[in-house]
């Protein structure tokens, strides 16, 4: 409900970018087995095929993007169901548990994520953080056979979550615990699936590490926007620009994110290896390293404050939780929780998110099916997808 608010053309249905000329179009022409498993992008996205053929196999046409609307929608829901659901000692008191949740749900600078499939994958890898950090359930519980299966599918829709394998045998082999062995090695294996059946590297993507592009981008997506707020972040982001363009380097924020996090992390420390800070805090360093050393179109594409959210999103969410996990003992942490709150809200009710708006889609099926030549117009505005008519449509 709070997402439709933000963006209520959503309701005259939208496809996001590629799902329209990528992943609809080939569930569109081609046999469902062969589309359901067809990588894009260097990477198998299952959710993504799945969605775009139960998109074209189960509803009539003009109902197609709704159905990926809500498939994106139930995926937003994970990470929140498994906060409210956590029997974890921190999470108990119901003031925590509602403040995580509210730090989920009114992140700024997120909305690149919302209510669509190709990013379901960040849902996911979200999942797999906070498993990794949350205490493990009964084996044989429905909670635990359920984080399984998010295990499970999660590498299955992205490469990014593969890199928390190090973190979960780390834990396994800390917490002595067979089911934290068992989440380690139904990570690796689907891991594995990915890496050895369909991870490759597309044309255009460079992996390279710019430690003061990197840590100026640290500095913007994870210090900045939280607790500046958009308006302000984008001041940083023209100074660091100009920085950056004039050949100098921005001293302050490069030297930010090494004073901050490491102090940030030794509190954490302080509370034991066992403690859910210093995972989450884990999985938030080493999700956000591999996610700016392969993010597409370079470095530079992060130094701007809405450009390549999906890449900060999971890592800044992890970092805030890790906050709050010191709330309950520290006054400066319940403080700076507090503020990430009203930074979010003050931004959530601002201005409408970049892409909130864009063609109708069922105006545009009506121009399609009067001219079948018509090149179907989508969100965000500049995209488009061409369909051949079927003779079952």
């Amino acid at each position: 409900m709070l997402v439709l608010l933000r963006m209520p053309h959503i309701l005259s249905g939208r496809f996001w970018a590629e799902e329209g000329p990528i992943f609809f179009a080939r569930a569109w022409t081609l046999p469902p087995w062969h589309a359901l498993w067809l990588p894009y992008g260097g990477y198998l996205n299952l959710v993504a095929n799945a969605a775009a053929l139960s998109a074209r196999w189960l509803v009539p046409l003009r109902d197609a993007p709704y159905v990926t609307i809500t498939t994106g929608l139930l995926f937003q829901l994970l990470p929140p169901a498994l906060l409210l659901t956590a029997p974890d000692p921190w999470l108990r008191a119901r003031a925590v548990r509602l403040t995580g949740l509210l730090l989920l749900l009114f992140l700024p600078a997120s909305e690149e994520i919302w209510l669509q499939t190709l990013h379901c994958q960040f849902e996911l890898l979200l999942c797999c953080a906070l498993i990794l950090a949350f205490d493990v359930p009964p084996a044989r519980s429905a909670a635990g056979w359920f984080r399984l299966s998010l295990l499970v599918l999660a590498p299955l829709c992205g490469p990014l979550s593969i890199v928390l394998v190090p973190l979960f045998l780390a834990r396994a082999a800390i917490d002595r615990a067979w089911p934290r062995l068992l989440q380690a090695a139904v990570l690796t294996v689907a891991g594995a699936v990915q890496v050895l059946g369909f991870l490759s590297t597309p044309p255009g993507r460079v992996y390279a590490l710019h430690p003061l592009i990197d840590l100026s981008v640290v500095t913007l997506k994870h210090l900045a926007i939280p607790f500046l707020g958009i308006a302000a972040a984008e001041r940083v982001n023209a100074a660091l620009h100009a920085a950056f363009d004039t050949g100098h380097v921005p001293v302050l924020a490069v030297i930010l994110p090494l004073v901050v996090f490491p102090v940030f992390a030794g509190f954490l420390l302080r509370r034991g290896l066992a403690a859910p800070g210093i995972w989450l805090f884990s999985a938030a360093a080493i999700i956000a390293g591999a996610s700016y050393f392969g993010a597409i179109g370079g470095p530079t594409t992060l130094l701007d404050v809405l450009a390549a959210q999906r890449y900060a999103v999971v890592p800044q969410l992890l970092l805030e939780l890790a906050l709050l996990s010191l709330a309950s003992r520290r006054r400066v942490a319940q403080l700076l929780v507090a503020w990430l709150l009203v930074v979010g809200v003050t931004n959530y009710w601002g201005e409408a998110p970049t892409g909130s708006t864009g063609p109708s889609w069922r105006q545009e099926l009506s121009a399609w099916q009067a001219d079948p030549s018509h090149v179907l117009q989508i969100w965000p505005r500049g995209w488009s997808m061409r369909l051949a008519r079927t003779a079952d449509r």
